[in-house]
């Protein structure tokens, strides 16, 4: 049993960036205002993530109106494979009902990290959609749908980085 917990790696061995509750990387800008930016980024720790939320929200103006309701759960299991190497696997359900529209995604996702050094580490991720419905315009580009890409990171610093990420993704409900 102690040489089971010797071989054990540590939680400092996990490496995965900051996701969102769909299990999504995160641009660190957005095109959105600024309150939306990581409103809620994710850090995953090792084991099981979960994050409930429900809101309640309306919309006045010109635009699109009205109010709505939403619910989310997303899980998550986090795990270091090896001290260079880890993984996240998990699922996501989102449900919306806004001025009329029902949003309902469900989906798995998972995202690869290898730190090649200190400095420069990888990414492999991808999310498949197993039920929505037709998106409304107002939240059409809300990264929605299959996806499946590569990331590069360098990291200057502990909180400084740059990286190139290329990604298709696949977007088979809308109005």
């Amino acid at each position: 049993m102690a040489q089971e917990d010797q071989r054990a790696l540590p939680d400092s061995t996990l490496h995965l960036p900051e996701l969102n509750a769909y299990g999504q990387m995160q641009p660190a800008v957005s095109h959105w205002p600024v309150g939306y930016v990581g409103m809620d980024n994710w850090k995953l720790h090792k084991g099981m993530n979960l994050m409930l939320g429900a809101s309640v929200f309306t919309s006045f103006g010109k635009g699109w109106k009205g109010a709505g309701f939403s619910q989310q759960v997303s899980g998550m299991y986090a795990l270091p494979v090896t001290e260079k190497l880890s993984l996240a696997v998990g699922g996501y359900f989102h449900n919306a009902d806004w001025a009329g529209y029902n949003l309902r995604q469900a989906g798995f996702n998972a995202v690869l990290d290898y730190r090649f050094s200190q400095r420069w580490e990888g990414f492999l991720y991808g999310q498949k959609t197993l039920m929505g419905n037709k998106i409304p315009v107002p939240v059409y580009d809300h990264e929605l749908g299959d996806r499946i890409g590569a990331a590069v990171r360098y990291h200057f610093n502990p909180s400084t980085w740059i990286q190139v990420s290329l990604e298709t993704g696949h977007r088979p409900y809308y109005y």
